[in-house]
């Protein structure tokens, strides 16, 4: 019984100790890092945000756009965008950007995703 005993403790010591070595192997072997990889990923990135940001700063028209055009928005899928041209079809022209709260399927919408739905919205007639 001393015999298993032993090869049971000698192979759990074996397991335990594995994953120490491997970890240790793999930062021996881990490349070197270029800083200047790494700044040109961070210029690709910020260059990224901005065209981000500048299509968020365009705004759509709530009483003309189409509903490819409210799809567009972040936030808005294509049953909200149908929801939004029936209610104004239903209802006539938006007469303020609040009054996207009435609209089926933003009515229980949280408040801060309403809001950042209707920063990129504006209401022309």
């Amino acid at each position: 019984m001393s015999f298993y005993r032993s090869i049971i403790s000698a192979l759990a010591a074996f397991v335990v100790a594995v994953p120490v070595f491997a970890d240790q192997a793999a930062k021996a072997s881990a490349p070197q890092v270029d800083q200047k990889k790494i700044q040109v990923a961070d210029a690709s990135n910020a260059a990224a945000q901005n065209t981000d940001q500048q299509a968020a700063q365009v705004r759509i028209n709530l009483n003309t756009a189409t509903v490819k055009d409210l799809m567009q928005i972040k936030g808005i899928n294509a049953y909200k965008a149908k929801s939004i041209i029936a209610y104004r079809e239903k209802n006539g022209n938006f007469k303020s950007i609040d009054d996207l709260a009435k609209v089926k399927g933003f009515k229980r919408m949280k408040k801060d995703k309403l809001i950042t739905i209707q920063h990129q919205l504006m209401v022309k007639n």
